[in-house]
């Protein structure tokens, strides 16, 4: 057995077949002649991965993302008990008062997760915000797929603008030496202006859903119970995971910690939390890191890095534009966050490396629009709306695609003219 794996893992077809088929499974998971989830199959690709020897076990520990699993339980357990305040109840009745139309509900939805997303993290939006889209949904008698693709792909979209928005924004933050004003003053108009196009871009697919539809507000005498000693504890513990992120401590540790803190200050019964924590969410991120890293060492990578050298080489245009094109690719095969980290190091031979940076974050980000499996906000929001609606994965892509393109363009327009305007900046 060991003589085989050894001698298949030099082929280097071997992980792309992998993870092909794991991604093909992964598209049209159940009821498509499969019985397999998304879940499943990560994780059968994932073991292919080390029995067929393309990378060891100890390889593949080393291949899982801690630190993004860490920082998703932390952030799970304060949602949980954000939910046994009432508060997701709460919010759902006062949004659904606020709009008098499904147009008006979807752009201010939108713009809200769109920029709590900037400064709490795309991740941490869509794990509050998705349960709070699907009782609004139910309550107005809405469909709830428009709004929950909306939730995924505006939360992606306002993150671009800050360094706090996502992971990948924070490794650009660091590397670049960029301030935390200068970022958001450079991307800000790319994330504003994504917004917009977001809402028509939506409304365009998702016409008959939404124009042209009042909403009837069932619920005006509902009464919606808040435990509010709980709700003030979960507050104060949002409070100092955004106060230590703006103070630069690490994201895993403070979400974790704070996990730990609102689990002793909570006073809900553990094992009601438990039950709110999506395990099979987290495993499927583990068995997706160790499919990634057996796809890298296939050479894959770096062979679409080799073909777009001569664009890497041209006018800052060229540059944008090619730096966009990798992005776009290599973000939706290995992830944005393992994608920023494999290109990173080529920036600094850059003669204009700062708005290189800002491409590399901007892009690498709004890539993730393109398919489930793109971002992490969109499995996150896709995950626990499974339980409650299906969106498969083909009425994602076909509107994810558009708004990755069309965002992703506009964005690098801006940043041409940002250039030019400001070649110094």
């Amino acid at each position: 057995m060991s003589h085989l794996t050894a001698s298949v893992a030099h082929s280097h077809w071997v992980p792309i077949v992998i993870f092909v088929a794991a991604y093909l499974l992964i598209a049209v998971q159940s009821g498509r002649g499969s019985h397999l989830d998304r879940t499943a199959a990560a994780f059968c690709g994932a073991v292919a991965m080390v029995v067929m020897g393309v990378i060891s076990l100890d390889q593949a520990y080393q291949a899982i993302s801690w630190n993004t699993l860490i920082f998703l339980l932390g952030m799970m357990i304060l949602v949980a008990h954000f939910h046994f305040s009432g508060f997701f109840d709460w919010t759902a009745v006062h949004v659904a008062r606020i709009a008098r139309t499904r147009f008006q509900l979807l752009v201010l939805l939108i713009f809200t997760s769109g920029l709590l997303a900037a400064f709490f993290v795309n991740d941490t939006i869509c794990l509050i915000f998705t349960p709070i889209v699907l009782v609004v949904s139910e309550r107005l008698r809405v469909p709830p797929a428009p709004y929950l693709v909306a939730l995924a792909t505006s939360a992606n979209i306002g993150s671009v603008m800050s360094v706090t928005g996502n992971p990948q924004n924070a490794v650009v933050g660091i590397s670049s030496h960029l301030s935390f004003l200068g970022f958001l003053a450079h991307l800000a108009p790319v994330a504003l202006i994504g917004l917009v196009l977001d809402v028509a871009l939506l409304t365009l697919f998702y016409h008959r859903d939404i124009l042209h539809h009042p909403l009837i507000h069932h619920d005006r005498s509902v009464e919606v119970r808040l435990r509010r000693s709980l709700l003030l504890k979960c507050a104060f513990a949002a409070s100092l995971v955004v106060v230590f992120w703006a103070f630069g401590y690490s994201f895993p540790l403070v979400a974790i910690s704070v996990g730990a803190l609102i689990l002793i200050i909570g006073r809900v019964d553990a094992e009601k939390i438990y039950h709110r924590i999506d395990w099979e969410l987290l495993l499927f991120f583990a068995a997706l890191f160790v499919l990634i890293r057996g796809f890298e060492a296939s050479g894959a990578v770096n062979y679409l890095l080799a073909r777009f050298h001569h664009g890497l080489e041209g006018s800052v245009d060229t540059q944008l534009f090619a730096v966009s094109g990798v992005m776009l690719i290599l973000s939706n095969l290995v992830s944005n966050v393992p994608a920023v980290l494999l290109f990173s190091p080529l920036v600094p031979s850059f003669p204009n490396s700062r708005i290189i940076w800002l491409a590399l974050a901007s892009t690498s980000t709004l890539a993730g629009n393109a398919t489930p499996i793109s971002s992490v906000a969109n499995l996150i929001v896709l995950q626990q709306a499974g339980k409650h609606v299906r969106i498969s994965f083909w009425e994602f892509v076909r509107v994810g695609i558009v708004v990755t393109l069309v965002t992703t363009f506009v964005a690098v327009a801006i940043l041409i003219a940002e250039h030019r305007l400001f070649p110094s900046h």
